[in-house]
């Protein structure tokens, strides 16, 4: 793996030397394919050299080395390099731009701590008489002691983050008061500051509100009041004239985190030993596939080591930068007010509580949840120092652009075939793995798109090449989706051609998972012809195509349908390691992405060669992203009239254990009615594994309710 150095030394090479570089990752391979393509391969050459590409471009785009393809990543320009190459490979112009293929889009990262000495908190715990409070003199923690009297430092990453909610810089010392949750209610008679003056002082504030998940408390209790909401706290702790708050992370939010965490950890190992028992079941000539697999456990287990020390660092409670999400804007014509804002570690937290009140932070968080009274205290013989140092962080990030030109009366009109190529890197904004530090893949988000546009591209060159009236395609690989689209919306802002003339956009984004045969498509209702350009550009490839109308929804062919271009989007389908570490190469299915890209293929032809350009329609904004089936019940079914007769049933399943039998009628799952074998799908579609999900069936003319517990979907 290149070291952030490396990358920065690479991104200040010129573009031919970077490209080169990149390329040799595959240059034995790109040879090969080449010359097969120039002596005029067979369809079964053509399939060969396809499924090629598309491995080599899935395995270098999801490697290790490129770390996740984060926009906040150099590693971002290898990446774009390795597609402007591609792209100049099979032949498309890549000169868009100044006489590159690379489209420049500026790119607001969000707040960004700055240098580690200007982000710390330093506690000093002076020694306190032998007598003063009691038991105070008296700790479980075998450290404490040599605290006293010393100072204690939190630096960043390692028990302190800033938090973007605050001020952006600003160093002070001041005297620290414990203010409990920090809330000031009186129509729920509950006051934290009550009797207590926080003045000039730096006041350490427990997040959320007490009682939680008590449905008799005061507060709401089975769910949040603005009492609990950051902003509200802040604003509080500025009229009573704090100076300065440190936020101590709830111990139900760390809980679930280290759950979550624990549960990731488990998986990748019961993934490592699947592998290790595939390694051991080859044979000995199998060295391809045994030094393949080799290399896989070798990543899960830096990915484990990764998410242990991570584990780590989730059990002490500090809270992320953007937990809290940024400073909201003042007013119009209002000062901006704001105190610096930071979150330590509960242990150190501990430390702090324990010289005044002899309690811990979870004693007091306890003894506060039983009698809803404030705990607030001065914490006499503390005082702290903190320095917070954050900027807005900003960079430019290509959008790669490669054309293939038209001929005739089309030649004018444009269609567009575009995949984005940034993922979310080693975690951190819009990773679903919290606190997780750990190369994010992104195989299947979206390196399988980029590969099949890619693939696309080389296919088009080919097939239009005798071809004399064709509108122009552009392919793009897009940069910033993962940030809001930044990419696509940028470049129908400044595009190379014009977006009057761009007839449609076709868009690939998670197209490596295809199961059960599906394929959902996005915007068959976005113009009066696009659906049956689909459904003939299916007739070879034969999906069970489950289609969308609306041309809405979280990905980059959205910004096109919005200028009013048509659109379709090709999707397999959500799934458990979306926006993980766990996406990655080993879990692609590459012939379902061959049959994707030649439905692809396809419809591209078609939208470039058909006289009539689609028309434009209006659809819904309301999007339901479909997610793959997950769950397990174990049953054979079959359809007989409007009822679903249970046929087979999986030994040992969900379906047999819960007391299901062979001939049962099925009426309800979920409380929802079953008239076909599709709804008992769709209902499952919507469940997890361990989830219990109600089941009436009808069974010698009687209603039986049963309810199964869901196990995970066996892989294919």
């Amino acid at each position: 793996m290149e070291t952030l150095n490396e990358c920065k030394v690479m991104a200040s090479l010129p573009l031919v030397t970077r490209a080169v570089i990149a390329w040799l990752v595959v240059a034995a391979a790109s040879i090969t394919s080449t010359r097969s393509i120039a002596e005029s391969p067979t369809d079964s050459d053509r399939e060969s050299v396809q499924l090629k590409r598309l491995r080599e471009d899935v395995a270098y785009l999801a490697s290790e080395e490129l770390r996740g393809r984060s926009v906040a990543d150099d590693t971002i320009l290898l990446a774009a390099d390795y597609i402007a190459d591609r792209m100049n490979n099979v032949g498309l112009d890549t000169t868009s731009f100044g006489g590159s293929p690379f489209q420049q889009v500026a790119i607001s990262l969000g707040p960004q701590a700055g240098p580690a000495a200007n982000n710390r908190v330093v506690i000093r715990i002076e020694p306190q008489a032998p007598d003063a409070q009691g038991s105070a003199g008296e700790s479980d923690s075998p450290n404490e002691a040599d605290h006293r009297g010393t100072a204690i430092v939190a630096d960043l990453g390692d028990g302190m983050n800033p938090m973007a909610i605050g001020s952006t810089r600003g160093q002070l010392t001041g005297p620290v008061v414990f203010a409990g949750y920090g809330i000031t209610a009186p129509k729920l008679g509950y006051d934290d500051y009550s009797g207590i003056d926080v003045a000039g002082s730096i006041v350490v504030i427990m997040r959320k509100e007490p009682q939680a998940n008590d449905p008799d408390s005061r507060f709401d209790g089975t769910k949040n009041t603005r009492h609990a909401f950051f902003s509200t706290k802040i604003q509080n702790a500025i009229r009573h004239g704090a100076s300065a708050i440190i936020f101590v992370n709830d111990r139900d939010s760390i809980s679930e985190k280290v759950d979550d965490q624990k549960r990731r950890i488990a998986a990748e190992l019961e993934r490592r030993e699947t592998i290790q028992k595939q390694i051991a079941g080859l044979p000995a000539e199998a060295t391809n596939s045994r030094e393949t697999l080799a290399k896989r456990i070798a990543g899960i287990d830096s990915m484990v080591e990764s998410m242990t020390a991570d584990l780590q660092r989730i059990q002490r409670g500090v809270l992320g930068i953007s937990d809290a999400g940024d400073r909201p804007p003042s007013a119009p014509g209002e000062p901006v007010v704001s105190i610096p804002v930071v979150s330590i570690a509960r242990d150190l937290v501990d430390q702090m509580t324990r010289q005044t009140t002899g309690k811990t932070v979870g004693e007091l968080e306890a003894s506060i949840h039983q009698s809803l009274r404030p705990a607030s205290e001065v914490l006499s013989g503390v005082s702290i120092t903190m320095a917070v140092d954050m900027k807005e962080g900003n960079r430019e990030s290509p959008n790669v652009v490669g054309v293939l030109e038209g001929r005739g009366p089309m030649a004018s009109e444009t269609v567009v075939v575009g995949a984005h190529y940034d993922h979310v890197g080693m975690g951190g904004v819009g990773s679903l793995a919290p606190g997780t530090i750990a190369v994010h893949n992104g195989a299947d988000d979206n390196a399988s798109g980029t590969a099949a546009m890619l693939a696309t591209a080389a296919a088009m060159v080919q097939r239009l090449a005798d071809v004399p009236d064709h509108r122009r395609i552009v392919f793009i690989a897009f940069t910033g989706e993962e940030r809001g689209l930044l990419g696509s919306k940028y470049y129908v802002r400044h595009p190379r051609f014009s977006i009057d003339a761009t007839v449609a956009m076709i868009n690939l984004d998670m197209v490596g998972r295809v199961r059960d045969n599906e394929l959902t498509v996005y915007g068959t209702g976005s113009a009066d012809s696009i659906e049956s350009i689909v459904d003939a550009a299916n007739a070879e490839t034969q999906f069970d195509l489950f289609k969308v109308p609306t041309g809405y929804g979280p990905s980059d062919h959205q910004s096109f349908y919005e200028v009013g271009v048509p659109v379709l989007f090709f999707f397999t389908g959500l799934h458990n390691d979306y926006h993980r570490p766990s996406d990655d190469f080993g879990k692609i299915d590459f012939g379902g992405l061959t049959r994707i890209t030649d439905i692809t293929c396809n419809s591209t032809f078609e939208l470039a060669t058909r006289r009539e350009r689609p028309r434009y329609a209006v659809t819904d904004r309301q999007v339901q992203i479909r997610r793959q089936m997950t769950a397990f019940l174990g049953v054979t079914l079959s359809d007989r009239g409007d009822q679903v007769a249970i046929t087979g049933l999986t030994p040992g399943g969900p379906a047999e254990q819960s007391g299901i039998r062979v001939g049962d009628r099925l009426n309800t799952i979920a409380g929802k009615p079953i008239r076909r074998s599709s709804d008992v799908l769709e209902r499952l579609r919507n469940q997890s594994p361990g989830d219990e999900v109600k089941i009436e069936v009808f069974r010698e003319g009687k209603s039986v309710l049963l309810v199964p517990r869901l196990v995970a979907r066996p892989d294919r």
